[in-house]
């Protein structure tokens, strides 16, 4: 994470050419989707409208993670709406429910027709200030459309999504995977400048033939939402999940783990929070193995997520190996807002490993080693002096180097500086 540094106090002053800049965000993700890339790029374009730009999100009706549209929106009920400042445009792209490639590919190029089509109508106008989101690579490939003579297109790739199909196996056909390499390779060198949240993620965009220029800036954290509160007294210590409940989070660590606390006659209690694509198969396997230390709960709405990220003593942040080199989870940088720890499966070396080294707010073990696992998080249960001391460190490292004013100048000030 070298290439965080921190910001000088001068960072904070007005952006000059922020006031009455036309800024057009691309992103099949948006509010209120409650986890993935909606958060970071919602709050994003927040920003820019209070610094007074002009913003206009274009986006599909929200439907992650659970991969149906949101009650509210299904009728096009909010299709067009000013949400704190930013015109949102939303389109009918279709929802496939299934979590395989085919399936993703048929809902992400139903975002790509959206997107055409909102362009050949007018209803989404060309931007000299474009920002892209991956996922979805076909957002990145329609990205030019919206891009007016002259313009820049910036491109945030919270995910590398050839790497991660052919590492959790989401399609065998290698004809398959290495056309989208190539087409994430043409897409992203459309672009002026590319976001990575890692150096690792950079070093993947270099190796996948990426030319442009990249700057590492993980997604920012507002530290005025995220005040840290103290640890729930009188109740079993906690061991907390958060998140989209998919393949890439390598979630049936997580249910090792509690067989083997089980096993050992802990005293703790493993919540998982999320809806996704894994949460029924999780379910019935923790049925069946009689986990009765594991509890599955729903998403805490936003104007409560710091008192429910609070209950956890610890968090978990579980990963697939195979796809931990294509993506950041973002949440650890929320989880050490709240000044807590987080325990996490990564190699050395990996994203997530290069955050814990560099903030000292987390532990990793190799994953599907379930005995360090389980260890690691007796250890943190067990040492209260330990949990406020690694809390502390990733609160701090969140300050000095996420808070949202000094990302979202970065992330703008990469946009109008590039060639």
């Amino acid at each position: 994470m070298s290439s965080v540094a921190t910001a000088p106090r001068h960072e904070f002053a007005a952006e000059a050419d922020l006031q009455g800049a036309e800024v057009l965000i691309l992103s099949a993700y948006y509010h209120p989707e409650p986890t993935g890339s909606a958060p970071p790029i919602a709050d994003l374009s927040f920003w820019l409208a209070e610094n007074g730009a002009n913003v206009t999100v274009v986006t599909a009706r929200p439907n992650y993670p659970a991969r149906q549209v949101f009650e509210g929106y299904r009728r096009g009920e909010r299709d067009r709406e000013t949400v704190r400042g930013v015109r949102v445009e939303r389109l009918a792209a279709h929802v496939a429910r299934g979590s395989g490639l085919i399936s993703r590919f048929r809902t992400e190029f139903s975002v790509l027709a959206r997107l055409c089509a909102a362009r050949a109508i007018g209803r989404a106008r060309p931007a000299p200030n474009v920002i892209c989101v991956c996922p979805s690579v076909f957002v990145v490939v329609a990205a030019n459309l919206f891009r007016r003579p002259g313009g820049r297109t910036l491109c945030i790739v919270h995910d590398i999504q050839s790497g991660l199909a052919r590492g959790l196996k989401f399609g065998s056909a290698g004809l398959v995977l290495g056309a989208l390499r190539r087409l994430e390779a043409w897409a992203y060198n459309r672009c002026e400048v590319l976001i990575a949240l890692s150096d690792g993620m950079a070093i993947e965009l270099r190796q996948l033939g990426v030319r442009r220029p990249i700057v590492v800036l993980p997604p920012q954290v507002d530290i005025r939402e995220l005040m840290p509160l103290p640890e729930p007294a009188g109740a079993p210590p906690v061991l907390l999940y958060s998140g989209n409940l998919g393949r890439k989070q390598g979630l049936d660590q997580v249910l090792e783990l509690a067989g083997v606390l089980l096993a050992r006659g802990s005293p703790a209690r493993i919540v998982i929070r999320g809806e996704g694509s894994e949460r029924a198969p999780l379910e019935r396997q923790s049925a069946e193995r009689g986990l009765t230390n594991v509890v599955f709960q729903d998403l805490a709405p936003r104007d409560a997520l710091a008192r429910a990220m609070a209950e956890g003593l610890v968090h978990l942040v579980p990963q697939h190996p195979e796809g931990a080199a294509f993506s950041v989870p973002s949440k650890v940088f929320s989880i050490m807002g709240v000044e807590r720890p987080f325990l996490a499966t990564a190699k050395p070396h990996t994203p997530l490993w290069e955050i814990a080294d560099a903030s000292g707010g987390g532990l990793c073990v190799d994953p599907y080693d379930t005995q360090a696992l389980a260890d690691s998080a007796e250890r943190l249960l067990r040492d209260v002096d330990l949990r406020r001391r690694m809390g502390a460190a990733g609160r701090a490292y969140v300050e000095r180097n996420l808070d949202r004013e000094v990302v979202c100048r970065r992330l703008w000030r990469a946009l109008r500086s590039a060639p």
